[in-house]
């Protein structure tokens, strides 16, 4: 199963929250386990409950930062060739935006990518 595959029907068929499904389905190649991952993204869903930044994207930073993160951070390039690529192509970061635009309907658009994004990168 794809990292897209597995982190749409963990948001839409199980209702783990974006983030909890975009890292949970790297974790494995990141070094953690599931049950850290789904607790580490518990509360970052919503964009952070208040519709900052799309839950999507900070699971998708969480995993890069497992990768390429450093005591000096830096390997911050695969950070913002991320948060470049999502907002080229979605227009956004921010999850209130993405919902005004696109409705939750999208939301596994989203995921998709991310998750698509990281199994190639990580």
């Amino acid at each position: 199963m794809s990292f897209s595959e597995k982190a749409v029907s963990l948001h839409d068929e199980q209702h783990y929250n974006c983030c909890q499904a975009v890292l949970c389905s790297a974790c494995g190649r990141c070094g953690m386990n599931s049950d850290t991952a789904y607790h580490l993204g518990a509360f970052f869903g919503a964009g952070m409950r208040c519709g900052e930044v799309c839950g999507t994207v900070s699971g998708a930073l969480m995993a890069l930062g497992l990768k390429y993160g450093d005591e000096n951070n830096r390997q911050c390039k695969a950070s913002r060739e991320f948060l470049n690529a999502f907002e080229e192509k979605y227009g956004t970061l921010l999850c209130r935006e993405l919902l005004r635009q696109n409705g939750k309907s999208a939301c596994s658009q989203y995921i998709a990518f991310a998750a698509d994004y990281l199994e190639e990168h990580l």
